[in-house]
């Protein structure tokens, strides 16, 4: 029990070093993601129009990134009710009503590209805060527990004296 003891501080830096890996984990998956969402938005070669100046993003670029596809989307919506106005006031016959869903099936995909942006954000940024716990725990348990232990050993040492030979031991 007492070997078990002095060796906490090894299993401190076996969770400490499966907090790392998780953590690293998560920061890898957050960028591949992102490296996703970026390549399937660059293969539909969307850009932004005109418009989306209003939105704080220079025209004609292409949309890769969250920022681009949102200001996207916001000028989707802009035009849609602009022309239109809102669907759900449309008259059912309309004959512009499949326009405008082909609009808003483009301003869903947009903006779900933008929520993937920002859950692979958050992934990264768990995974950031997973890594110093990590390290935390390598650095700041394992030392706390190895100085405790040894801390122990010595008050043991003072209080019993020297460890003394077992003559029925053979020694």
């Amino acid at each position: 029990m007492k070997a078990a003891r002095n060796h906490l501080w090894i299993g401190a830096i076996a969770i400490g070093l499966t907090f790392l890996a998780i953590g690293v984990f998560f920061v890898v998956m957050g960028f591949e993601a992102k490296a996703t969402i970026r390549e399937a938005l660059a293969e539909e070669n969307v850009t932004t129009s005109a418009d989306a100046i209003k939105f704080g993003v220079p025209a004609g670029i292409l949309v890769e990134d969250a920022r681009t596809a949102e200001a996207q989307a916001e000028v989707i919506k802009l035009h849609s009710i602009e022309r239109w106005g809102l669907y759900s006031k449309m008259e059912r016959d309309d004959p512009n009503r499949a326009t405008y869903v082909t609009g808003l099936t483009l301003r869903n995909a947009l903006n779900m590209s933008v929520l993937g942006f920002g859950v692979a954000d958050l992934a990264m940024g768990v995974g950031a805060v997973v890594i110093v716990m990590g390290v935390s725990t390598m650095t700041l348990g394992a030392l706390a527990l190895h100085w405790v232990t040894e801390g122990e050993e010595k008050r043991a040492a003072e209080k019993h004296g020297p460890a003394t030979a077992n003559p029925a031991m053979g020694y």
